[in-house]
């Protein structure tokens, strides 16, 4: 979404509670929320692209080295990474959590995510949460080109490989909604009419379920904002299309 992040060898918690450290939150979408620090705590680290061409790295960008002692250190401190599904289960349906898990989750779908992350969850037992962009997939699928780490997207065939490794599961990141030119994400335009909004967000929402559905054999139940952005409208509109749980950007722990 905005920005990756690189642990370092302090406190894990002072670390994800630093203001300059954005974090997903995964939202209840049933029943009440949990008030502020009760429950769990359960770290949800945002990643982007994974490249170990040095001139590329960034906000957004990290190695694979940076990755690796990120995966090294939380499991020296003892953290269990789980799905965004189990905490699903937890919270809904009498599931069990690990007593300290985490989550790291990977935007956009990005073809690195497959050449980098893949080995490091295979080496080290560990799982990853993938948010795809259905357009991004669709057109990587349709393309005659070999992809390239370092610009290409996850096609379907490869979606369909990590999701039955046991090692990734994937969120709906919009079809189209992943852009600042027109509408911020899926946020409602100012005069833009509930009907009006409704429609586009549920076919653009439906384009990337039907099409996980039709070539890959699922349909995800979390749903992931495009940068983070949402509205009362969009919230409702995700809770009644089924899924489960939903992604968002919030600089705080997650409980």
């Amino acid at each position: 979404m905005f920005i990756s992040i690189k642990l370092k060898k302090s406190r894990l918690f002072a670390v994800l509670s630093a203001a300059v450290v954005l974090l997903f939150s995964a939202f209840k979408i049933t029943g009440n929320a949990l008030e502020e620090n009760e429950g769990i705590f359960v770290p949800i680290i945002m990643y982007h692209s994974i490249l170990n061409d040095e001139n590329q790295w960034g906000d957004y960008v990290i190695s694979s080295l940076q990755l690796e002692k990120d995966i090294i250190y939380l499991k020296q401190e003892g953290y269990t990474p789980v799905f965004v599904n189990d905490l699903i289960r937890y919270v809904n349906y009498d599931g069990e959590l690990p007593e300290k898990p985490c989550i790291l989750t990977f935007d956009d779908g990005t073809y690195n995510n497959l050449e980098y992350v893949m080995p490091l969850l295979e080496k080290y037992d560990f799982k990853a949460t993938i948010s795809v962009v259905g357009s991004y997939t669709a057109e990587a699928s349709e393309s005659a080109e070999e992809p390239n780490p370092a610009y290409s997207y996850l096609r379907w065939e490869d979606i369909t490989a990590m999701r039955n490794s046991g090692k990734v599961e994937f969120c709906n990141h919009s079809y189209n909604f992943h852009t600042y030119d027109y509408r911020k994400g899926c946020s409602q335009l100012n005069g833009e009419s509930y009907e009006e909004y409704r429609k586009i967000f549920l076919n653009d929402t439906f384009e990337t379920q039907n099409l996980l559905s039709e070539n890959c054999g699922f349909k995800p139940n979390v749903y992931t904002y495009p940068f983070g952005f949402c509205c009362e409208n969009s919230r409702r509109l995700v809770k009644n299309s089924g899924f489960e749980a939903s992604l968002g950007v919030e600089e705080k722990p997650n409980y």
